[in-house]
């Protein structure tokens, strides 16, 4: 069995059986103020010549911001659609029987999972559907972040400045621009003095680049309350144990490695 049909029939077991329409399961929690796309890049080979592409959505309330992967959503909608997870299943298939690595897979790129920041207060949770729906609670802080003097970048048209940390195993550097005053960034980074709009480990494994800002029309902070109709309880969960649980596919480690010290 390859690694990709692996993971597609372990996701499937908990995409298939949702009925809900994603409408029913999504849950307001706040006007949104800005909204953010990231190209969002993963090595997947010692050379960097093979790499998993996805788009990180982060969308920006007042109070709450939540981010998640497109291809996730893409993939959790269509199953909570009308006919949409027979056609679910037929690109799955088709990707199944693929020897040409071309058509379109409706799986997740990177991950399948989530975040939602100061929700609820204080906190951050990951929503995190696989087989089993897991909820996973953290203390909502910022990165450890040292600012980088002198350091100039123009980003989507932004004039940023350099800062960098060590997080949960990673060096990371970031580009934020105070032109954009939110202190807030994709996946689980925030707390610069202003948006990031570029952040990388030192090794380059995990790369995010802004790639489209809207500020009007906004969709609202929701969250998705995504699980299957067989789960009516998520199972909560500590980060470490989620972590150590999760197959390891790839090269490279998790964004976050210090699982391994557990």
């Amino acid at each position: 069995m390859t690694k990709h049909t692996f993971l597609t029939l372990m996701l499937l077991g908990f995409l298939l059986p949702v009925q809900a329409q994603i409408e029913t399961i999504t849950q307001v929690i706040e006007p949104a103020l800005l909204e953010c796309r990231y190209k969002w890049i993963q090595k997947t080979d010692t050379l960097g010549t093979k790499t998993v592409v996805d788009t990180m959505v982060l969308r920006i309330g007042k109070n709450v911001s939540q981010s998640y992967p497109q291809s996730t959503f893409f993939g959790d909608s269509l199953v909570n659609t009308p006919n949409g997870s027979a056609l679910f299943r037929k690109l799955l298939r088709e990707v199944c029987e693929d020897t040409t690595d071309t058509k379109f897979d409706p799986m997740p790129r990177i991950v399948n999972e989530y975040y939602y920041k100061n929700y609820p207060k204080g906190k951050l949770t990951i929503w995190a559907p696989r087989a089993t729906v897991y909820q996973i609670e953290e203390d909502y802080e910022k990165q450890a972040w040292t600012l980088v003097d002198d350091s100039v970048k123009t980003v989507f048209g932004y004039n940023c400045q350099l800062a960098t940390c060590t997080f949960r195993g990673r060096t990371y550097k970031a580009w934020y621009t105070a032109q954009l005053p939110y202190s807030d960034g994709p996946w689980k980074f925030n707390g610069l003095p202003g948006l990031i709009t570029e952040v990388y480990d030192t090794k380059n494994h995990y790369h995010f680049t802004l790639v489209s800002i809207k500020k009007n029309n906004l969709t609202p902070v929701c969250f998705y309350d995504i699980r299957s109709d067989l789960q009516p309880e998520v199972e909560k969960i500590s980060r470490i144990d989620f972590l150590k649980q999760l197959p390891r596919i790839d090269k490279y480690d998790f964004m976050e490695t210090d699982y391994h010290q557990y």
